[in-house]
């Protein structure tokens, strides 16, 4: 297998200087070659955006860091016929690592990716922290020209961090293996979105409970994704599975998904169905998993939609969720409720059925709630051998 030291191509392990341009040539030459390996071997290497190609193993080794510029204008808006950009969630473009229509692509390695996210951050006045959910808010992205013409929300929304640190779009046979995720920006970790074969395995993602956005791994209309062996610390929602397709401009359900063997911290939801009119999310297990000290453990919330503005991830669809089964789940220290299914009165919603839940064990402050609407029926949901205890 060809394999590209970056060091080969310029790159410099200090820390300190850009290596950019010399780590998106490594991937190029590999790319080009047929695919193969592109190793950053010990060393902190500085970097903004980068594109991975079809064939190509981003791999870090041990001692390697890949390390996040602290400055946003390294991480330019992409621009692409691919997918509608305009429905990028946060009305945020940018990311990271992107790969778009690739396939098999990986990234591999235990080394770091380290988002340096305290640069993306600031902390609250006490008075504002006391009615946040977090003590820190993404710094405001700086004003850029024709902003005179931007709507107010929009650009209040937009913020300085990258709104990915990893971003898969439209790829297929996806490996991520090994590597820690580190620091998140204040943004999500991952976003896999209209994937197909895509694969976490002995992944780490590590970021502050303390910075608001930063989801775990963000699973969007895709299909015949396993996410096994991980561990995830975060800020919002650990792991994610939603059926957005508006970026996608087609609708797309999200199925077949599986999380199994994983430790969950979150100061949000440890595992997150659905949002602002999804699709269809259908035919998905979540077993053996432990969450603990999260706000809520499992989270099937579908929320009021805004009614001045659009909401930046909001979809046009009218969601059903169906066949979900979640096994041998151990959660502790929970904030709100355990189990918390919401239909709320202004969401599109075509029905929550046939949900499975079986040997699961939590303590929490309140008990499992399960509130549906009477156009929209909660229907067979089924609880055995389940035990639920107040703190």
């Amino acid at each position: 297998m060809l394999n590209c030291d970056i060091r080969s191509y310029g790159a410099v392990g200090d820390g300190a200087a850009m290596n950019t341009a010399a780590i998106q040539a490594a991937i190029d030459d590999c790319a080009s070659h047929g695919g193969g390996r592109v190793t950053l071997s010990e060393g902190r290497y500085l970097c903004g955006f980068i594109a991975l190609k079809s064939g190509v193993e981003l791999h870090i080794e041990r001692d390697a860091v890949l390390l996040g510029s602290t400055d946003a204008a390294d991480y330019p808006e992409i621009e692409t016929d691919f997918w509608l950009t305009e429905y990028a969630p946060r009305f945020n473009k940018r990311c990271f690592i992107y790969a778009e229509d690739c396939e098999d692509v990986a990234i591999t390695g235990r080394g770091a990716i380290d988002c340096q996210g305290e640069a993306y951050i600031e902390p609250l006045s006490r008075e504002r922290a006391m009615h946040s959910h977090w003590p820190y808010a993404r710094k405001p992205h700086p004003a850029l020209p024709g902003d005179e013409n931007v709507d107010p929300f929009i650009k209040n929304i937009r913020s300085y961090s990258p709104g990915r640190v990893v971003l898969f779009m439209g790829c297929k046979n996806v490996l991520v293996e090994d590597v820690t995720l580190r620091n998140s920006p204040a943004g999500w970790g991952y976003w896999i979105c209209g994937c197909d074969r895509v694969y976490f395995h002995r992944a780490q993602i590590l970021a502050s409970v303390l910075y608001p956005n930063n989801d775990g791994i963000h699973i969007n209309c895709s299909q015949n994704v396993s996410v096994s062996d991980c561990t995830i610390v975060c800020g919002d929602d650990g792991v994610v599975v939603r059926a957005y397709s508006a970026p996608l401009g087609k609708d797309t359900p999200c199925e077949k998904v599986s999380v199994t063997n994983c430790n969950i911290t979150s100061h949000s939801a440890g595992i997150r169905i659905g949002w602002y009119n999804d699709g269809v999310i259908r035919n998905c297990t979540f077993s053996n998993l432990t969450m603990t000290d999260s706000t809520t453990g499992i989270d099937l919330r579908l929320p009021n939609t805004p009614t001045e503005h659009r909401g930046s991830d909001q979809g046009f669809e009218a969601t059903l969720v169906e066949n979900l089964n979640f096994s041998d789940i151990v959660m502790d220290r929970i904030f709100y409720e355990p189990v918390y299914i919401h239909i709320s009165e202004r969401n599109l919603c075509a029905g929550v059925r046939r949900l499975y839940f079986n040997n699961i064990h939590a303590r929490g402050v309140h008990l499992p709630a399960i509130i549906g609407r009477a156009d929209c029926p909660v229907e067979d949901i089924y609880f055995t051998n389940c035990h639920f205890s107040q703190i």
